[in-house]
């Protein structure tokens, strides 16, 4: 396909892109590669490129989708070592491909943006930024802004944790410097960082390891065999052979849809498999039928993301490693109570609680179109075009927004798709000289629809509500769900749909 690279004056759009993670790394490698863009200046808060794998070192930190499935589609690595490839494999691949196209060349690096405005005399987005480590402070312009600072970049510490006493750090912002031999460990929630992080602290000879989680998760078997010399060389030299092996695998995770968002019964049939590959794992690596029970979900599988692993189970059959399902009700000093009048003092405690809401602005830092707070609109319905765009935000894109998750794939898919959404959109910006587009209020009802409608089916909607992952403080109150889809994370369906869907801009 051929794409408009000016505008008729021969000018370029100046791009700004917030996160210098996979999603930014993609956006800029196709703005070069099928644009010829280099109008574009990347702000990352951090001291490096890298997103998600250069914040996540935590012992045991992998990939859960195959190595080759993640990598980008213009950049195929052909030697990833193992199949579920280890933090610091992906972490240099993502920069060597920077590297390759010079992104360091326009990255601001510790700089944070803190407001963002659009200007519709001037049709273009300022963007107050501040640097983090000087405290410098200023503006930048653009015609264009791409979101991409991804799912897993602000931690999630419930308030409750605030006042522990010892030393406590978030899984996000692990503490190398700690040696946790002969310590008393807790390590609260069991979501898939956990799974990976558990068999590593039990392995650094902990003195005792307390791990508290209320809704312990489907675990199957991984298959993560390490790749050899000999395979390697024939997916680096025979192309037809690596299409088949990428392709095949997509293909063959895509269908695992059924699992999660349909209530078929051939969804069913597939639950029914998934579900017995999960209990087989689990009682062939828990001898302790109490231990197993504890460890048994409630929620039909399905609900949330099956985990895949070899180490986690073993891990909490260990004499010293207490497994507490309970809720947690007090946390006081080093102390944690359970809701069993259990009270165990801590050493240091790692809170494996998961991620912020992705693009939860705080009030007044996203400003569009007529001075509106662009999320204020998402309530009480989140309302998107496959994650990639919103009504008030002209010439503004995201990655991974709300309901463009996936439970089943690749988060490189998703991202490739809302990349090339946003590339045909400038291509046709520029083709018209346009010095604004902006998705329409009924292309996003009518997603907002169709997410709804197919969420309704996913596993999830049919099962009661979880207890709090974590913690149940009496004085707490929980908020029900929004009704109107508006936490509607994740698209209910497969990504080839995704990305057809995302494969056409119609101009109105």
């Amino acid at each position: 396909m051929a794409f408009t690279k000016t505008f008729t004056n021969g000018s370029t759009p100046e791009i700004a892109i917030i996160g210098g993670g996979l999603s930014g790394i993609c956006t800029v490698v196709q703005l070069q590669r099928m644009l010829q863009l280099t109008t574009y200046k990347i702000f990352e808060a951090e001291s490096d490129l890298g997103g998600t794998w250069l914040l996540n070192s935590y012992p045991g930190c992998a990939c859960d989708n195959l190595s080759h499935l993640y990598s980008l589609s213009f950049a195929p690595n052909y030697e990833w070592s193992r199949k579920y490839a280890p933090q610091a494999e992906i972490l240099d691949y993502l920069q060597s491909t920077a590297r390759a196209y010079n992104l360091y060349d326009k990255a601001v690096f510790n700089t944070k943006i803190k407001r963002m405005q659009w200007k519709e005399d001037r049709k273009k987005w300022v963007l107050e930024w501040s640097n983090l480590r000087t405290g410098e402070e200023g503006v930048y312009e653009a015609d264009v802004v791409v979101h991409g600072t991804g799912l897993f970049n602000i931690p999630m510490i419930p308030q409750e944790f605030e006042g522990y006493q010892g030393v406590k750090w978030h899984t996000a912002r692990w503490r190398h410097d700690v040696d946790l031999a002969g310590k008393r460990v807790g390590v609260v929630g069991v979501n898939a960082s956990a799974i990976q992080i558990i068999p590593k602290v039990v392995d650094s000879k902990v003195k005792v390891l307390h791990v508290y989680g209320r809704n312990p998760g489907h675990v199957t078997r991984q298959f993560d065999d390490a790749y050899s010399t000999t395979w390697k060389f024939f997916l680096r030299k025979i192309p037809l052979f690596y299409f088949l092996y990428t392709t095949f695998w997509y293909y063959a995770l895509d269908s695992t849809f059924l699992v999660y968002f349909s209530l078929t019964w051939y969804s069913a049939l597939h639950r029914a498999i998934f579900s017995l590959a999960a209990w087989w794992h689990r009682y062939r690596q828990i001898p302790d039928p109490v231990l197993r029970a504890k460890l048994t979900p409630t929620r039909m599988l399905g609900s949330k993301r099956t985990v895949l692993s070899n180490n986690y189970y073993p891990a909490l059959t260990q004499g010293h490693v207490d497994y507490h399902r309970e809720a947690i009700v007090k946390v006081e000093g080093n102390r944690i109570t359970t809701a069993d009048g259990v009270t165990q003092e801590l050493d240091v405690l790692i809170l494996a609680t998961g991620f912020a809401v992705p693009l939860n602005f705080p009030r007044g830092y996203w400003i569009g179109r007529e001075g509106v707070d662009v999320t204020e609109t998402w309530r009480p319905v989140t309302r998107t075009y496959f994650g990639t765009c919103t009504p008030r935000a002209p010439n503004f894109f995201m990655t991974w927004g709300p309901m463009s998750g996936s439970f089943h794939q690749s988060v490189t898919s998703v991202v490739e798709a809302q990349v090339m959404f946003m590339i045909k959109s400038l291509s046709t910006m520029m083709e018209n000289d346009y010095a604004s587009m902006e998705i329409t209020e009924k292309a996003t009802y009518k997603f907002a629809s169709l997410a709804q409608r197919r969420s309704s089916l996913s596993a999830a909607s049919r099962q009661p509500p979880p207890a709090p992952a974590v913690v149940d403080f009496p004085q707490k109150k929980r908020q029900p769900p929004t009704k109107g889809g508006a936490r509607i994370s994740f698209w209910c369906g497969t990504l080839a749909e995704f990305r057809y869907s995302n494969a056409t801009i119609n101009i109105k």
